[in-house]
């Protein structure tokens, strides 16, 4: 199907949402985007502690049983077929779709194959100028053509009341953001870390604008061709260094990780930033704990919308458990209580130290009851 891209919409619901087209905001130095706020450190951090955590998880296909149990099956054609040639794999098909939360606060993918029963078979996730939404009319457009909602598979991140597209963290933050990028900037080595590079100094007589613009230029030019410059008997050359703990734009970048962090739900240790109150973890395990704890909001979301995509009692999990590496006694003592009592499998327990499933591994240890039932007299309370 050829589609025409047109922008238009997609400008007017970015204007109704944050006041911002293609114009700076209000009081911010910066044109602040998700491109370019990819600059500024502490975003780029956050972007990509989200998407590689998320994307190199496991996924693992489910087929939930009458009696509420599940089993574990091969994995449906939607998430098989990504990593067939010619499409991007599941560890870069998932990755775009994190991307897309965190940095537009929208995942929009295009469904571009179903089976015969109508089930999704290859979904395509679009680049934020590729598609929009029309909130008055409630309509959704590719590439400026409008298309049936049953096209379109949409993971918001926080959606106000009464809105259907999720808020951008970046494009709301723009400010924070943006002063974040005037710190970073001033830190440019290029720039001489906000302070000149160098004095040149004359001793003996005052130059006049034109004068001193023509010795700079010399300066300059014979510093970018590496060699050496004569000053002469009333000239003296100061070079200045930046110190190493200026703590204007330190303590601004620190902040603004901080910051991040907290847009994010991240440890602003993972970006470059400080903990609250001297936390720190008793161990490792401990540190990818919480790490997969605020990582969950983001998974549970991408993991409802692909559940959406297959037939009824199928579903997905992306596997956080295989994140979390322990002492191999730890892991080992862990991994056998979990099989004796029944809640993992030993093909389970073998998938999580990448071995192969074993003949008759799949089966769950339910261990029988110690005692009867609990009997009680009339008016006892538990």
């Amino acid at each position: 199907m050829s589609l025409f891209f047109g922008r238009g919409e997609q400008q007017r619901v970015m204007q109704h949402w944050f006041g911002v087209g293609d114009t700076p905001m209000p009081n911010t130095p910066h044109r602040v985007n998700p491109e370019s706020a990819m600059y500024l450190a502490p975003v780029f951090a956050a972007l990509r502690h989200i998407v590689d955590f998320g994307s190199t998880l496991p996924i693992n296909a489910y087929r939930r049983a009458d009696d509420g149990s599940r089993k574990r099956i091969t994995p449906p054609q939607l998430i098989a077929g990504l990593d067939v040639e010619g499409e991007p794999g599941s560890v870069a098909w998932l990755g775009q779709a994190f991307y897309s939360l965190a940095a537009y606060g929208n995942v929009v993918g295009w469904i571009r194959r179903v089976d015969g029963l109508g089930y999704p078979t290859a979904v395509s996730w679009l680049k934020d100028c590729d598609w929009s939404y029309s909130e008055s009319g409630h309509q959704w457009y590719v590439f400026g053509q409008p298309v049936p909602s049953s096209r379109i598979v949409h993971i918001p991140w926080i959606v106000p009341p009464g809105k259907k597209i999720g808020l951008s963290p970046i494009e709301h933050f723009a400010t924070m953001i943006s002063a974040g990028m005037s710190a970073q900037e001033y830190a440019d080595m290029k720039r001489g870390g906000g302070i000149p590079p160098s004095v040149l100094k004359n001793s003996e007589k005052t130059l006049d604008v034109k004068q001193a613009a023509e010795v700079k230029n010399r300066l300059v030019g014979s510093l970018r061709k590496g060699e050496p410059f004569v000053t002469g008997k009333d000239w003296d050359y100061t070079a200045i260094t930046i110190p190493p703990n200026h703590q204007q734009f330190i303590e601004t970048l620190k902040l603004s990780a901080n910051q991040t962090a907290a847009i994010y739900g991240l440890d602003p240790t993972e970006i470059g930033g400080e903990a609250a109150n001297s936390l720190t973890y008793s161990n490792q395990e401990s540190r990818q704990i919480n790490r997969a704890a605020n990582m969950r909001p983001y998974i549970v979301r991408i993991e409802k919308a692909i559940d959406r995509l297959l037939p009824g009692p199928q579903f997905v999990k992306l596997n956080i458990d295989a994140t979390i590496r322990i002492d191999i006694k730890t892991r080992t003592e862990v991994l056998g209580a979990q099989i004796q009592d029944g809640r993992k499998s030993v093909n389970e327990a073998r998938a999580l130290e990448d071995e192969p499933p074993v003949e008759g591994g799949d089966f769950h240890n339910v261990p029988a009851p110690t005692a009867g039932p609990v009997t009680r007299n009339k008016g006892e309370t538990p």
